[in-house]
């Protein structure tokens, strides 16, 4: 079992790689070479989905978040 501080630096880490693949405006192909979707696109799937919720540092829930449950 992962202990917190573990959770957190992976996902510490994670943010990191997403920003700066948005950042870079990543791509992603297939092993064919056909664009399949941009690291922007991929989170936002992820979004609508409810696997993630993005939030603008000290701004508040990204505009694309789902709803938190209450």
């Amino acid at each position: 079992m992962m202990k917190s501080s573990d959770r957190q630096a992976t996902a510490a880490l994670l943010i990191a790689i997403i920003e700066a693949a948005i950042a870079r405006g990543c791509r992603h192909y297939s092993e064919s070479g056909e664009l399949l979707a941009t690291t922007r696109a991929v989170l936002e799937c992820l979004q609508r989905e409810g696997f993630v919720t993005v939030e603008e540092p000290g701004v508040g829930p990204h505009p694309f978040a789902p709803p938190r449950p209450v």
